[in-house]
C-alpha cells in the first residue's frame, strides 16, 4: 500500500526507479511518510520497479499530443494542455493520464481494440500533428513518414503515366473541403489505399502533403537550428554555404534528417521529370514551394519569416544541388543561386530622378512621370503644323485605338490647334482652346503649353474632359520628317542623343522594377504561409474553445485549458498581426512598381517615335544627298552622327537575328571575339535562343517567351521586344543568368557586314 500511494502520488518516480539510487532523489516524500532506513526505501523502489516492468510488458505507453480534447479511458476526465498532454499506448490506442497509469489496474493491451478504443481527432486524419519519432520506425526501407511516401510517390506515378506539370501541381492551391476530404481517407497507421487516391488531383494530394508538413510539432529542420541555418544561407560562396548547410542537416534528430533527405530527393525526381517531359519551369518556382515548408522560424520569432524568405529559398536550392543525397538535378537546373539583388546606390536614383523631370500640371502633378525634353511645340513628333483634315484621316487609318496627333487649326489663327484622337476606329476632333496664355479643352483653362496638356493626358484619362473618351492619349502619330524642311547635320545626332538619354532612363526604370518585383514575390510567398498560419492556430483555438463551453456547461473549470487557449489568442494575434503588417506593405510597394511601369509605359511610345524619326532622317538625308549634297558627304554625315551618339548594330535587328540551326550558328561564331551573338529560332516554336561566344565556345541559351515579354527565365521576361532584350543586355553582363556567362551581348555577328560604308 505505501508503494501503491506513492507511486500513485508521485507519477514520475516510474522513471526514477529504473535507476537503483532513485529513491534518493525522493527523500523528502519518504521522511514525509516516515519510511527512513534504507532497507525500507529499497523495498519500496523494488515494489514500483515491478508493478513498472508489469506495466511496460502490457502497454506501449508513449507522451502523445493531440490534435483535440480527449477524455482519458480510464478515469473519463479531460486531458488537458496543448502538447503531449498524456500518455497513449501505440499497439491498442488507450489514452489516459500519467496519473491513471500509475495505478496498475489497466486493461489488458489487444491491438484488435485500437479501431474502437481510440478516439480520432476532430481533425480528419489521424496523424497530422505527430511527431515524426511517432510516424514511422525508421529503417534501412523505411526512411519517410507512410503519408508523405505514398504522396510523393502517387505524385511521381502521375507525371510518368501522364505528364503532369509537378511544379505547378505543388503552386496550384487546393480547396480546404478536398484537402479535408483526403485527410479524411488516412487510416490510423497513416497508410493510403492505392486506389483512394485515384479519386483527388495532383494539387489535392500535394496540398494535403504540404499541410501534413506545416502541421508537424517539430518542422523538419527544426527551429533550434534555424538561426544557424540561416546564417549558412547568407555565404556568399556557394560551395562553402553548402557544406555548412550540410553540416547542419546531420545535426537533425534521426527521423528528421531522414525525412529531409527523402523530400530533397523527391524534388530531385519533380525536376528530372519536369525535364523529361519538356516543362520549362525555373528551379526557383519548386524552391518557393516548399521553402516555409521544411523551416520556419519559432513562435516567438515568427516575424523574422518575412525578412529570412529569401534565404528559405537559397537553402532549398543549396540542398537540392549539393548532389550528397543520393539524386542529382538535370544540368539545365544549375545555374547560380543569386543572392538577394542590391537595393540601387542613392546617387543611381537622384540621378534617374533628376534626368526624368517631372511636369508641372496644376491637378495631380507629382503623378506625372514623363520627361520634358522642351516646351517648344514646334520640337515634338505629334505636332504636325499645317496639315489638312482629310490628310489626317488618311494617315490614321487603321491606327490603333489612343493614337493622336496636333495640328494648327483650320483657322489659320494664331495658338488655336486641334487634338485628332483615335477612338473605337473612328478619328475624334477636339478643339484645343486657348485664353491669355493657357491652354485646355474646357474652361478654366490651366495649363501654360499644348505640351503640358499632351503630357498629362498622357497618363490620365481624357474622361475627365469627355465622359465618351475614357481613354489616355497613348500612341503619338510621328510626322513625316521626308515631306519637311530640309535636315541639318545636327538633327540626326540631337535626336540620337535624346533617344540614348531616355533609353539609359528606360533601362533605370526597368531595373528598378525588376528589384521590386523580385521583393513582391518573395513577399507575397511570406504572405501566404502567415495565412496558412492562421488558418492552423484559429483550428486549434475553435476546437479548445468548443470545448472549453462544453466543460463549463457542466459546471467544471479547469484552468489548464484557459491557459492553452489565451497562449493560442497569443499566437494567433501575433500572426494576424505580422500579416496585416506585411499587406499594408505589399499595397505600398505594388503602388510603386505600379509607378514604374507607368513611367516605363510612357517612354515606349516616345522611344518608338524617336526611332522612326532616326530612320526616316537617315532616309532623307540619303536621298537628299542625290541632289543637295555629294554621296560621300552625306555618309559623313551620317557615320558622325552615330559615332556621337554611340550608335550600333543592336538596333538593326538583321544584325544578330539569322534564321539558322544550332550547328550552323556554331559556325558562324566559332573564332569571333568574346560577346559576338546572334539570336535564331529555337526548336521550340514558342520561344527563341541565342548563340553567343564565351572563351573561345559557342554557348546557347533558350529565351523564353512568356505573356510579360521576353527573357532567359522567370521573373527576368520583362523585355516587351527582343530588340528591347539586346539593348538590355548590350552593356549587363548575363552572369546572373549563368556563372559560365560573365559577357554581355557585345558584338552582333553581323554588325560588320550591315555598317554604312
Amino acid at each position: 500500500m505505501a508503494a501503491a500511494n506513492l507511486f500513485r502520488q508521485n507519477s514520475d518516480l516510474k522513471g526514477q526507479s529504473q535507476r537503483k539510487d532513485g529513491f534518493s532523489a525522493k527523500g523528502e516524500a519518504f521522511k514525509e511518510m516516515k519510511i527512513e532506513t534504507d532497507f525500507q526505501k529499497k523495498t519500496i523502489m523494488s515494489t514500483i520497479d515491478d508493478i513498472s516492468v508489469t506495466m511496460a510488458a502490457e502497454h506501449r505507453l508513449t507522451d502523445y499530443h493531440f490534435l483535440s480534447i480527449q477524455r482519458c479511458h480510464l478515469c473519463n476526465q479531460f486531458l488537458w494542455g496543448v502538447r503531449q498532454q498524456s500518455y497513449q499506448c501505440q499497439t491498442c490506442g488507450l489514452c489516459c493520464h500519467q496519473k491513471c497509469s500509475s495505478v496498475g489496474n489497466l486493461p489488458k493491451c489487444d491491438a484488435s481494440r485500437k479501431a474502437r478504443v481510440r478516439r480520432f481527432s476532430s481533425i480528419s486524419g489521424t496523424e497530422f500533428g505527430l511527431p515524426l519519432e511517432e510516424l514511422f520506425q525508421l529503417t534501412d526501407t523505411l526512411t519517410a513518414p507512410y503519408i508523405v511516401i505514398q504522396c510523393t510517390t502517387e505524385l511521381e506515378k502521375r507525371t510518368r503515366e501522364a505528364g503532369d506539370n509537378l511544379f505547378e501541381a505543388y503552386h496550384r492551391p487546393s480547396s480546404a473541403e478536398e484537402i479535408n476530404r483526403l485527410r479524411s481517407t488516412l487510416s490510423s497507421d497513416g497508410i493510403i489505399e492505392d486506389h483512394s487516391l485515384k479519386s483527388f488531383d495532383a494539387p489535392c494530394i500535394a496540398s494535403t502533403l504540404k499541410r501534413f508538413l506545416r502541421e508537424l510539432p517539430k518542422l523538419v529542420i527544426t527551429d533550434d537550428l534555424y538561426a544557424e541555418v540561416i546564417e549558412a544561407s547568407k555565404i556568399q560562396d556557394d560551395e562553402a554555404a553548402t557544406n555548412v548547410l550540410c553540416d547542419q542537416v546531420q545535426k537533425l534528430p534521426a527521423h528528421h534528417r531522414a525525412t529531409v533527405t527523402y523530400l530533397l530527393q523527391h524534388l530531385c525526381h519533380v525536376c528530372q521529370l519536369q525535364e523529361e517531359y519538356n516543362h520549362s519551369d525555373p528551379l526557383f518556382k519548386i524552391s518557393h514551394a516548399f521553402c516555409h515548408i521544411l523551416m520556419r522560424p519559432s513562435w516567438e520569432n515568427i516575424g523574422d519569416l518575412v525578412g529570412n524568405t529569401e534565404y528559405h529559398v537559397r537553402v532549398i536550392e543549396l540542398l537540392l544541388k549539393s548532389k550528397v543525397y543520393g539524386e542529382k538535378l538535370p544540368d539545365s537546373f544549375y545555374v547560380p543561386v543569386n543572392q538577394p539583388q542590391k537595393p540601387c546606390k542613392a546617387s543611381s536614383r537622384e540621378q534617374l530622378r533628376s534626368s526624368y523631370q517631372h511636369p508641372t500640371t496644376p491637378s495631380a502633378a507629382s503623378n506625372s512621370v514623363s520627361p520634358v525634353p522642351s516646351n517648344r511645340i514646334e520640337d515634338q513628333t505629334w505636332y504636325w503644323g499645317d496639315i489638312s483634315r482629310e490628310e489626317v484621316n488618311e494617315r490614321m487609318h487603321d491606327a490603333p485605338d489612343g493614337t493622336f496627333m496636333v495640328r494648327n487649326a483650320s483657322s489659320k489663327i494664331k495658338d488655336n490647334y486641334t487634338l485628332t484622337l483615335r477612338q473605337n476606329g473612328t478619328n475624334k476632333l477636339i478643339k484645343i482652346l486657348h485664353e491669355d496664355g493657357k491652354f485646355g479643352f474646357a474652361l478654366p483653362l490651366t495649363f501654360r503649353s499644348i505640351v503640358e496638356l499632351v503630357l498629362y493626358y498622357q497618363h490620365h484619362s481624357m474622361a475627365q474632359y469627355n465622359r465618351s473618351l475614357d481613354t489616355i492619349l497613348r500612341h503619338p502619330l510621328c510626322r513625316n520628317i521626308k515631306n519637311s524642311e530640309n535636315p541639318s547635320r545636327n538633327q540626326i545626332s540631337d535626336l540620337h542623343r535624346d533617344y540614348l538619354r531616355k533609353q539609359h532612363i528606360y533601362s533605370a526604370l526597368t531595373d528598378e522594377h525588376l528589384t521590386i518585383s523580385q521583393e513582391l514575390q518573395l513577399k507575397h510567398l511570406a504572405l501566404e504561409e502567415l495565412k496558412e498560419l492562421v488558418i492552423v492556430v484559429d483550428e486549434q483555438l475553435r476546437l479548445y474553445r468548443d470545448y472549453q463551453a462544453q466543460v463549463e456547461g457542466q459546471g467544471l473549470h479547469n484552468s489548464r485549458v484557459a491557459e492553452t487557449i489565451k497562449t493560442l489568442n497569443f499566437r494567433l494575434e501575433t500572426v494576424v498581426e505580422k500579416k496585416e503588417a506585411l499587406e499594408a506593405d505589399l499595397k505600398e510597394r505594388a503602388s510603386v512598381s505600379r509607378d514604374f511601369v507607368a513611367k516605363m509605359n510612357l517612354l515606349k511610345p516616345e522611344l518608338a517615335s524617336l526611332q522612326k524619326e532616326i530612320e526616316l532622317l537617315n532616309k532623307c538625308l540619303l536621298e537628299k544627298s542625290e541632289t543637295h549634297l555629294d554621296h560621300f558627304e552625306a555618309v559623313e554625315v551620317l557615320d558622325s552622327a552615330q559615332r556621337k551618339s554611340s550608335f550600333s548594330g543592336h538596333d538593326v535587328e538583321k544584325t544578330w537575328l539569322v534564321t539558322c540551326n544550332r550547328s550552323e550558328a556554331e559556325d558562324l561564331l566559332i573564332g569571333q571575339p568574346d560577346g559576338t551573338f546572334l539570336i535564331r529560332p529555337s526548336s521550340d516554336p514558342s520561344s527563341f535562343a541565342l548563340s553567343i561566344s564565351v572563351r573561345e565556345e559557342v554557348v546557347h541559351c533558350k529565351i523564353e517567351r512568356r505573356d510579360t515579354g521576353f527573357g532567359f527565365s522567370e521573373p527576368f521576361c520583362t523585355h516587351r521586344t527582343l530588340p528591347d532584350l539586346v539593348r538590355h543586355y548590350k552593356n549587363k553582363s548575363l552572369v546572373e543568368h549563368n556563372e559560365m556567362l560573365d559577357v554581355s551581348l557585345k558584338y552582333p555577328v553581323f554588325q560588320k557586314k550591315f555598317t554604312p560604308t
